[in-house]
């Protein structure tokens, strides 16, 4: 594959197509999934299905758009490798967790919705507005387009670019005040901004979709709906007592409360942190590491009189003693005994 460098406005823009990706995934899974509820599959296999071949589709996509493309590979694109860090899997769960439970403690009062097929509503909650949802837009934002913004301009335009685009996808289609508008922007590029910076630390999609999908289940799926109104659609509400659109979201929902706000604020500031002592962790272990083999051949030349091995110690021993341990101190070892 053709190595890569800085991309030409052609090449940046190719990564657009990642929309079009997006958009005709979620077309084609919902159309295949409706072919089994039209011979009396059950409507949470429906659900499963598309969600399932939401994702599918949606990365096998954007897998071809990488390659063929903007000729860059997986791993180039964050696609790969696949893999969750135990940080961002507990973020996952505790950011819905933070945002949910201090919206819940608002004044208001629960409500039974009104859905009759409690496994669909939960189907869906999990597979396509989780899952589904969350990995596909993951891929496209923090994958393709991050890769492609960076690679023409530079990483700051690569989070912020893509993090707008995010926020501004979720205005198409919606009957939103102006408002309403402005605290939708704030809301989804702040949230996307907190997912760009966990794929720039984790070096996968993966982490970041994790943390989207376990978001959109509690948050949007159905299950449970927060809200001043409340949803037919869902398993059970929590009907706000407040009409302040700093608690209820205003036009788009709790997800641009103030209080889901300050989540993806705080979270992204844990990120940043990540992000600032990764180099001081390196630095940290090297310091560790040359410490106990400093230690080590200051013991082992201690009692050279006794065993005739004598260690020299300088950069190279040390961090071979350190890093390599016994092993590298027999080579050394081996090495003294030839060179006599």
């Amino acid at each position: 594959m053709e190595q890569t460098g800085k991309f030409s406005n052609g090449r940046a823009a190719l990564g657009l197509l990642a929309l079009v990706i997006l958009a005709a995934a979620q077309l084609g899974a919902q159309l295949l999934a409706s072919l089994p509820l039209m011979v009396g599959a059950p409507v949470w296999l429906g659900n499963v299905l598309a969600g399932v071949l939401y994702a599918a589709l949606g990365v096998a996509g954007l897998l071809l758009l990488c390659g063929k493309g903007l000729r860059v590979t997986p791993e180039e694109c964050r696609l790969a490798p696949v893999r969750l860090r135990p940080v961002w899997a507990a973020s996952a769960v505790l950011m819905p967790a933070l945002a949910a439970g201090a919206l819940l403690c608002q004044p208001g009062h629960w409500q039974a919705g009104s859905a009759e097929d409690a496994a669909a509503v939960a189907a869906g909650a999990v597979f396509f507005f989780g899952a589904g949802t969350g990995i596909v837009e993951e891929a496209v934002f923090r994958g393709v387009l991050m890769t492609a913004v960076e690679r023409r301009w530079n990483k700051t335009a690569a989070v912020l670019g893509p993090s707008l685009a995010f926020a501004l996808l979720h205005v198409l289609g919606r009957e939103l005040s102006f408002a309403g508008i402005l605290q939708l922007l704030a809301a989804g590029t702040a949230v996307g901004v907190l997912f760009s910076l966990v794929a720039y630390e984790s070096g996968t999609v993966w982490c970041s979709a994790a943390m989207h999908a376990v978001w959109n289940m509690v948050m949007i799926g159905g299950v449970l709906h927060i809200g001043p109104e409340p949803d037919g659609y869902a398993l059970l509400n929590y009907v706000l007592d407040s009409a302040s659109p700093l608690v209820t979201g205003g036009d788009f929902g709790v997800e641009a409360s103030l209080p889901s706000i300050a989540v993806y604020l705080g979270f992204s500031a844990l990120v940043l942190v990540r992000l600032l002592l990764m180099p001081m962790k390196l630095v940290f272990k090297i310091g560790i590491h040359s410490g106990c083999g400093f230690l080590c051949l200051w013991l082992l030349n201690s009692v050279a009189a006794f065993t005739g091995a004598y260690f020299p110690i300088n950069a190279v021993t040390v961090l071979v003693a350190g890093f390599l341990g016994l092993p590298g101190i027999g080579v050394m070892a081996l090495m003294e005994v030839l060179s006599m």
